[in-house]
């Protein structure tokens, strides 16, 4: 099998995911687009909040505050629901570069959560990212989905500035796509991927040619702008920003869940 060129060489230029893209019918529909598209999410996000339960005992932290990047709508299939659901005592800041995100998220969870939840508009594709109303420090900053977005520019300079928004004894739970860097297997990932979507149409609305039906998936795919890196990548800007202890604890194709403890 070929080996691919070390992905953070090979794409020294990406921008990093579309802000554009996740609005409209993407924000309205968004429980639903994940179910086609994001295999087991479920059991990703409730490791995720058993995670962040686990080092609030360990710490004996009663009213963790917590940052989600990336939140997205505020649905049932978001970090922040699974996290103010399932976290006793949590606040969590959620902050998303898509308006209408903020705007759902908001409607969604604070006449459920009241105070407890918060929402603001920044792009972490930008230096302007820590703005006044999340420039602060947190016990654990979470994220499910979102990291993968990061250009190559801002990855390494973000994920510092995350270990420094994170109080002593915090971690960073996130939960983001990778891919494996030998292509003959990146490729059989994507295609599992592509698969699951297929497979999950109301059988009224599966095209019959798959083949049409995978071009149209990664013409979107491409909107979206996902910035591709391998876990090794990943681990190593964990350990680099400063992280004493990083590692994988839950994986599933191209989804796995990074603790960075601080």
């Amino acid at each position: 099998m070929e080996n691919q060129p070390n992905l953070s060489k090979q794409q020294t230029s990406h921008s990093g995911g579309d802000t554009r893209f996740w609005q409209d019918e993407r924000v309205q529909r968004y429980d639903y687009q994940q179910s086609i598209i994001s295999e087991k999410k479920g059991e990703a996000l409730t490791n995720l909040t058993r995670i962040v339960n686990y080092f609030c005992k360990l710490g004996s932290i009663t009213s963790p505050k917590i940052l989600d990047i990336g939140c997205g709508p505020g649905t049932p299939t978001t970090s922040s629901t699974y996290i103010l659901e399932n976290v006793p005592g949590s606040a969590v800041v959620g902050v998303d570069s898509s308006e209408q995100m903020i705007e759902a998220a908001k409607s969604n969870l604070i006449p459920k959560y009241g105070q407890r939840f918060s929402g603001f508009v920044s792009d972490f594709n930008t230096d302007m990212f820590w703005i006044p109303e999340i420039d602060d420090k947190y016990d654990f900053i979470v994220s499910s989905g979102a990291l993968h977005y990061l250009s190559d520019k801002r990855r390494d300079p973000f994920l510092k500035q995350v270990f420094n928004h994170i109080k002593d004894g915090g971690a960073l739970v996130c939960n983001l796509g990778n891919r494996s860097q030998v292509t003959d297997i990146a490729e059989m990932e994507h295609v599992f991927r592509v698969e699951f979507a297929y497979d999950q149409l109301e059988e009224e609305k599966r095209p019959q040619d798959f083949q049409k039906f995978k071009e149209s998936f990664e013409e979107t795919d491409a909107k979206a702008n996902i910035n591709w890196h391998n876990y090794d990548t990943w681990l190593n800007t964990m350990r680099h920003a400063g992280f004493k202890g990083v590692d994988i604890v839950w994986h599933f194709w191209i989804r796995s869940i990074f603790v960075a403890v601080k």
